[in-house]
């Protein structure tokens, strides 16, 4: 059961949500760390959703203030979180091209 260790940078992230990591068939995650961090000089309120593998979209974080040029941990003191094939992540702001996002994961096969 081979595993590897995958990070995923997606910039500029705003007001038209980004799907930002995307699970392949076949392959289940981990995810071990979410930042997210406000490149702009205005508060912003961001939300990270889970899409499942039927495609349905849940709640991770929601409504998150992140104040001006600083970041938010979304994954905390070890706690993971387990993506199924075909899940996702997908994250939103209320400011437009406003975060940068950096999720690291665990892809197992």
């Amino acid at each position: 059961m081979p595993t590897i260790f995958r990070q995923q940078v997606t910039t500029g992230i705003g007001t038209t949500p980004v799907d930002a990591v995307q699970i392949a068939p076949g392959i289940r995650a981990t995810v071990i760390g979410i930042n997210l961090a406000n490149t702009t000089e205005n508060d912003l309120v961001a939300n990270v959703f889970v899409i499942d593998e039927n495609s349905t979209q849940g709640n991770y974080v929601k409504d998150i203030p992140i104040p001006p040029a600083t970041s938010l941990k979304a994954i905390t003191q070890g706690e993971k979180l387990i993506l199924p094939e075909t899940a996702g992540l997908r994250i939103v702001s209320d400011v437009e091209n406003s975060i940068d996002a950096t999720i690291s994961y665990v892809e197992i096969s």
